[in-house]
């Protein structure tokens, strides 16, 4: 008597348009990896690395007092190439002391192997973060790590050896430290994010004090003072003066406002209004939606670039992460279409048109400050669909 086979099982493939997303997006991402090794192989030594990796040696050879010093920075520059040892208004080093204690662990390294060792930490930073945070699962979360890669600010960011992505992941590992109630490491990573790039999150602490969190940001408080006196110290008052001076220089370039209103407007008070309001109705909406700390979050990251001053084609790859914050605490259809619509915008920097991004940056501020009321009214749709759907395949 035969036996009757099994059937074979199923394989469910992934829907057709996650497909197409996971595979436009690695393709982008394979070009972005050819461009960035063309890059590095022409021209090694001109990228944004070389500033904190010439102060530190500067630091190391001179004194801390001196890595604001122009004619030191020129000087210690001078076999980096045309493109790498510029020293102007666009490309002197202005950051605080400690991100050139940060590179100092490879500043003995030539620059190129420097800058290569600096992508590699960078791209695996970035990994681990979206390892903890990012939502979904299978496909769908690989696609997510790839959009993210495939976005021009994050490409144009690891071509020029940029802190952005590391401010990312130290985003996305705040927020998982808070998720866990670890404050004092929340508070500590959170006081080296604002001082590596606080335009990105100046308004977090803010946000954090006024919904009632205020154990990170008391954390935070005490670790910023702790750098901050060390590198008061560490400059002196001959030191201090330099960095003042060298922001004075470097604000007289109009490129550190690219990504700002001041593009639009130009520089005067109309910009610095609207990005201040914007700012300010960031928070009053993290406040009145003080029950979703992942909203609280989010605003807090976008009202930061929204109102700062200081943005260059790079800067936007941060809102990554309160992106993926959202998405992990799932959103309504019309904020999901809307992140669409940002990947889009964000690829408009590539051909130097920031305002798609700076109008769609505005607008997701009023978004994430509707969700809720969003969500509550697509989620009748959602059920019905649903219910659509399971009669069709009864049927």
């Amino acid at each position: 008597m035969a036996v009757e086979q099994p059937a074979p099982a199923k394989v469910k493939l992934p829907p057709l348009w996650l497909s197409a997303s996971a595979v436009a997006a690695g393709i982008t991402v394979a070009f972005g990896i050819r461009r960035w090794i063309d890059h590095f192989v022409s021209e090694p030594d001109a990228n944004d690395l070389r500033g904190p990796y010439v102060a530190a040696e500067i630091g190391l050879k001179y004194g801390w007092s001196h890595i604001y010093e122009r004619d030191l920075q020129r000087a210690l520059s001078a076999g980096f190439g045309p493109l790498g040892s510029v020293i102007s208004p666009d490309h002197n080093y202005v950051g605080p002391p400690l991100l050139a204690w940060l590179v100092l662990p490879i500043e003995p390294l030539p620059l190129p192997i420097a800058f290569l060792i600096w992508t590699l930490i960078c791209l695996a930073a970035l990994i681990f973060a979206w390892w903890l945070v990012a939502p979904g699962k299978g496909l769908a979360r690989i696609t997510l790590l790839l959009v993210a890669l495939a976005l021009y600010p994050v490409h144009y960011s690891f071509w020029l050896g940029q802190t952005v992505v590391l401010i990312i992941s130290l985003l996305l590992i705040v927020w998982w430290l808070l998720e866990r109630q670890r404050w004092a490491a929340a508070g500590a990573l959170l006081a080296i994010g604002l001082f590596v790039k606080p335009q990105h999150m100046l308004l977090l602490p803010v946000a954090l004090l006024i919904t009632g969190r205020w154990r990170p940001v008391a954390y935070c408080a005490l670790v910023t003072a702790a750098i901050a006196i060390v590198s008061v110290v560490s400059l002196g008052s001959d030191g201090i003066a330099a960095w003042l001076n060298s922001i004075a220089y470097t604000n007289a370039s109009p490129i550190h406002s690219g990504m700002t209103y001041a593009y639009i407007f130009g520089r005067g008070p109309l910009a610095t209004g609207i990005g201040v309001s914007l700012g300010l109705i960031a928070l009053a909406l993290a406040w009145y939606r003080r029950d979703r700390p992942d909203l609280v979050f989010g605003l807090a990251i976008v009202g930061s670039t929204a109102s700062a001053f200081y943005l260059h084609e790079y800067d936007p790859a941060v809102l990554i992460a309160p992106a993926w914050i959202v998405l992990r605490h799932g959103v309504s259809l019309p904020q999901r279409v809307w992140l669409l619509f940002g990947i889009v915008a964000a690829q408009f920097i590539a051909i130097a048109l920031p305002i798609p991004m700076l109008l769609w940056e505005a607008i997701w501020i009023g978004m994430l400050g509707l969700e809720p009321w969003l969500s509550a009214r697509t989620r009748p749709l959602r059920q019905a669909d649903a219910t659509a759907a399971k009669a069709r395949l009864s049927g």
